[in-house]
């Protein structure tokens, strides 16, 4: 395994290491409360089906990730990013040896696939613009939940209010995949005064990780630096 891609897994192994454990504090279940009034007690709120959740729960993470590890003194220390993250293709990083290690996370509720990763102007930015010299490595973090219903929990004897429940966690990096045969994204447009391709979000299916896996020994940050470079200049 090449030490740029032996690296990124290790980084991925306790990322998931840390958030499995913040999960597990809880039980892997979460209730959403507002002044202790259960916001998804009824089952026809406005949020369920809205991004809310999402938002929600990704900020939960972030903050969490940043106390565990600033706290515990783990392996990597995790940081916020300092701003509006809607600016940014990011959540959340890490620095070690050199490597800035770029963490988007991403809600993904049970049967419904999440594969918009970031616009990629905004990755671009991120990624290509900012510090060039500085090694950088992608990650999209994906937790994946589901809505559980009230019920008995026979063997304890208590009543579980309707929650969020914690269905598992993946992660992947984006400088796995090849993006020289071409891309996928949607068409959002965010800026009024500059209309471009690239407002619009990268998208990655696992469908298409599998397609356009590059090998191991090409895996390396200058390689994806170099193609989202091309698909921004081509994509206006």
């Amino acid at each position: 395994m090449n030490d740029y891609y032996a690296r990124s897994i290790a980084f991925q192994k306790e990322l998931i290491k840390y958030a499995s454990s913040i999960f597990q504090t809880y039980g892997r279940e979460l209730v959403l409360r507002l002044e202790e009034y259960n916001l998804l007690q009824n089952k026809n709120n406005c949020i369920e089906s809205s991004t809310a959740i999402g938002f929600v729960l990704e900020e939960f993470i972030v903050s969490k990730l940043e106390m565990y590890t600033h706290c515990a003194e783990e392996s990597y220390r995790i940081d916020r990013f300092i701003g509006s993250t809607t600016s940014e293709s990011y959540d959340c990083f890490a620095e070690q040896d050199n490597v800035r290690y770029l963490v988007n996370i991403k809600a993904e509720k049970s049967g419904v696939k999440n594969n918009a990763i970031a616009a990629i102007s905004q990755l671009h930015k991120n990624y290509c613009l900012e510090e060039p010299q500085m090694e950088k490595n992608y990650v999209v973090l994906k937790v994946r939940y589901s809505v559980k219903d009230a019920y008995e929990d026979s063997a304890y004897k208590r009543a579980k209010p309707r929650h969020l429940y914690i269905d598992g966690l993946e992660s992947f990096c984006i400088e796995e995949i090849d993006f020289s045969n071409g891309h996928q994204q949607d068409n959002r447009s965010w800026s009024e005064t500059k209309k471009t391709k690239n407002n619009g979000r990268l998208i990655v299916s696992q469908s298409f990780r599998e397609k356009n896996r590059l090998p191991e020994e090409e895996i390396s940050y200058q390689r994806t630096f170099q193609m989202l470079s091309d698909i921004v200049s081509t994509n206006n």
